[in-house]
């Protein structure tokens, strides 16, 4: 199993200052850190989603230092950008939850769109930078892009992604799941690893979490521009995926010896609720493996992980 290469790059690029362009998972839009003023609407006719009955894709609001994007195909995704003495500070966060739970947030989600004052955005609105924050839009299935025109209704669509943003967030504690075929419950990595972020080399130390369950969080922290970034994703897949995953990259796995503690870089597996970590040859065997796993869960989940230094062989 091959390792993400250097050349690996996220789709996302880093928020400087107060004036941003966000294109996290490929999906979000430009936005400004600052109040700017929308343009005229040329004529464009004020409707409601109800008129229009879209089936809505994605939504995107926005607000001052924030964006947040939740799509039907089952992310959320959430940059906020905040400024200190320090310097700049910001979180990218990607969260997937299971497809019933996305489905029954848009079946309701719908409901509160169909009563919103919309109005079709032109390719060349989409180019202004001039926007009034805070602000939303939708996408339809169509491929129509929609503008929330009034303060009252972006508020609202703002409480209903905020609300389902604190949902998630309150259920990402990864935990053990049922035994696997081998006995794991979890897979658990840690250590330095690098990406390169929008082009730029950025290192860091990424953590990663999986569980029999089909429950998976990584983070990577790490120092781009004028501070730092902490990027996270979280999710499931189908728990036999997940324990027969575990199941692979634990293959190699040898508990540490009784002379080896390291607490900063290692591989660990959990049986009957206990974590067990490797030594320091099967560590990087394991990291090996997880590779294939990064790869498949892709965006926070990519840095490659820099396995720990062989001791020679003494003779």
């Amino acid at each position: 199993m091959s390792r993400p290469s250097e050349d690996h790059s996220w789709k996302s690029v880093r928020p400087i200052a107060t004036s941003c362009c966000i294109a996290l998972v490929a999906l979000l839009s430009a936005c400004g850190g600052t109040t700017r003023r929308a343009s005229p609407p040329h004529s464009q006719t004020t409707t409601t989603a109800a008129m229009l009955a879209p089936r809505v894709e994605r939504l995107v609001v926005a607000d001052r230092g924030s964006i947040s994007m939740v799509a039907r195909d089952g992310c959320v995704a959430t940059v906020n950008t905040s400024e200190g003495e320090a310097g700049g500070h910001d979180e990218l966060r990607v969260r997937c939850p299971k497809a019933e739970r996305m489905k029954a947030w848009f079946d309701g989600a719908e409901r509160v769109t169909a009563s919103l004052a919309l109005e079709p955005i032109r390719d060349e609105d989409e180019e202004d930078d001039d926007v009034k924050l805070p602000a939303a839009k939708l996408l339809t299935e169509s491929g129509r892009t929609l503008r929330v025109t009034k303060p009252a209704d972006v508020q609202k669509l703002a409480a209903e992604v905020k609300a389902l943003v604190a949902e998630l967030a309150s259920a990402e504690q990864v935990s053990p799941g049922p035994a696997s075929a081998d006995g794991w419950q979890m897979l658990h990595v840690m250590g330095p690893a690098h990406v390169l972020f929008a082009g730029t080399p950025a290192r860091g130390v990424f953590e990663a979490r999986m569980s029999t369950n089909g429950q998976y969080m990584c983070e990577f922290i790490t120092d781009v521009g004028d501070g730092p970034m902490r990027a996270t994703k979280s999710g499931w897949i189908s728990p036999p995926t997940a324990s027969k995953a575990i199941d692979e990259v634990l293959g190699p796995f040898n508990a540490v010896g009784p002379d080896e503690n390291h607490k900063t870089t290692f591989a660990a597996g959990t049986k009957s609720g206990a974590e067990s970590r490797s030594n320091v040859v099967s560590t990087a065997a394991v990291f090996e493996r997880f590779a294939a796993v990064q790869e498949a869960l892709g965006d926070a989940c990519l840095p490659e992980l820099e396995a720990p230094s062989t001791p020679p062989i003494g003779l």
